[in-house]
């Protein structure tokens, strides 16, 4: 599902199959290795996300820091929002986005901002079935992508997915259930 049909995806998309999550390992914005293995132990919330974004991305924080305080910010639940425009997303512009959702992802390790080479970040969101398209405009570069956010276990094995944020609460919980247990 594309951005410009992304308001009116109010549906989850379905639970979680307990396959494991697509391999990969890139890096956070401030230079930590992230990868499958960085599961282990925690729940995390993925989401495929740039942080110039003026619509959908910026939504998607506001619910997820929402999230995170109704469930009293849970120690072994982190967010990882993973760059599909990683040469373009500084490590200024992360922390822009992340200060407007007063988000401090240099005290609190839980949020992250993912990114790493076009190609292996390209070869993730294909493996995650993350369509990203740019279209030129008068005003620049217009970049729609699917909006997928993958709830994956402490095994790294796919919780669920919601392929919108107005996600289900009650299905989001149960897809928690071991970060809020």
């Amino acid at each position: 599902m594309l951005l410009s049909t992304f308001a009116l995806a109010l549906l989850l998309s379905g639970a979680g199959d307990g396959e494991p999550f697509p391999s990969f390992a890139l890096e956070n914005f401030d230079g930590r290795s992230f990868s499958n293995k960085s599961f282990t132990g925690k729940t995390t919330i993925v989401v495929p996300t740039y942080a110039k974004c003026i619509f959908a991305c910026p939504m998607i924080t506001f619910f997820l820091t929402e999230l995170d305080k109704e469930l009293g910010a849970p120690a072994n639940l982190q967010y990882v929002h993973v760059s599909v425009q990683p040469s373009e997303d500084t490590a200024e512009e992360i922390l822009e986005h992340f200060e407007e959702h007063s988000i401090d992802a240099t005290a609190d390790p839980r949020w992250m901002f993912i990114n790493g080479p076009d190609s292996e970040v390209a070869e993730f969101l294909s493996d995650a079935d993350v369509q990203v398209t740019r279209t030129q405009v008068d005003e620049g570069v217009l970049i729609e992508h699917t909006t997928r956010i993958f709830v994956v276990g402490p095994q790294g094995e796919t919780l669920a997915t919601f392929d919108s944020y107005f996600w289900d609460k009650k299905e989001m919980h149960h897809a928690l259930r071991y970060a809020i247990e």
